[in-house]
């Protein structure tokens, strides 16, 4: 550059004119040489600028791929945690079926055995009144009478309590209700857009790393059934 100096007012030349007008060779050297510098200042900027991108695109990435792995094992236990909600759900409501069918069961075997205490207490009361009809007629003929009275209050504080606990036994039997089907709870599964784009599955990262926005994951939302009946 010291020894070709630039001089940039030369205009293009002719044949004719190229030993008159035109740039002697030293000088075109150092106008080749110093485009070459500015070209190579520009490059290095370029360069530059596309390693400092692409740095940040790599921490990009990285981050995102941590922040994908956390939100993912949140998304899994929650998955498995819906499962066994609905499982034992499912569990529950059998159970609470087979409680009322046998709740059913064991009220209608209480009201039957019920009225037949009922009865029993019934037979034994004209019992009683018959047996105190017959000693009262015995007394003026019999030598000897025991003492005998027949309880009438006790029997009727009896009756009163039967006809409530009957009545109270028919009551719950007639509010359960064994074959009505118990709602369920399911899972319906919630619309969680379009699918990745192709070029976002072809970066190396997500290739690497699989990041494909949870699409192996179900995503859901709980809900209960009501059945028909």
């Amino acid at each position: 550059m010291q020894s070709c100096p630039m001089k940039t007012a030369d205009v293009l030349c002719s044949d004719d004119d190229w030993a008159s007008k035109c740039p002697s060779g030293c000088r075109l050297r150092g106008l080749i040489t110093q485009t070459d510098i500015d070209m190579e200042k520009k490059l290095r900027n370029v360069c530059k600028m596309a390693q400092i991108n692409h740095d940040a695109a790599e921490k990009s990435m990285t981050a995102m791929t941590h922040m994908y792995s956390h939100n993912r094992r949140i998304l899994v236990n929650r998955y498995v945690s819906e499962l066994k909600f609905v499982e034992y759900a499912e569990g529950l409501a059998r159970n609470v079926t087979s409680l009322r069918e046998r709740s059913s069961k064991l009220s209608q075997q209480l009201i039957k055995l019920s009225q037949r205490v009922q009865k029993q207490v019934e037979e034994l009361y004209r019992t009683e009144v018959d047996i105190d009809m017959k000693l009262r007629a015995c007394r003026g003929s019999c030598h000897l009478t025991l003492p005998f009275s027949v309880d009438h209050h006790s029997y009727q504080l009896l009756q009163t309590d039967m006809d409530q606990m009957e009545n109270t036994l028919f009551q719950k039997w007639r509010t359960v209700t064994p074959h009505e089907d118990i709602p369920h709870i399911r899972l319906k599964p919630v619309d969680v857009g379009p699918a990745p784009h192709a070029e976002y599955k072809s970066i190396p990262m997500v290739k690497k790393e699989l990041l494909t926005q949870f699409e192996d994951i179900g995503q859901n939302r709980i809900v209960l059934e009501e059945t028909e009946n």
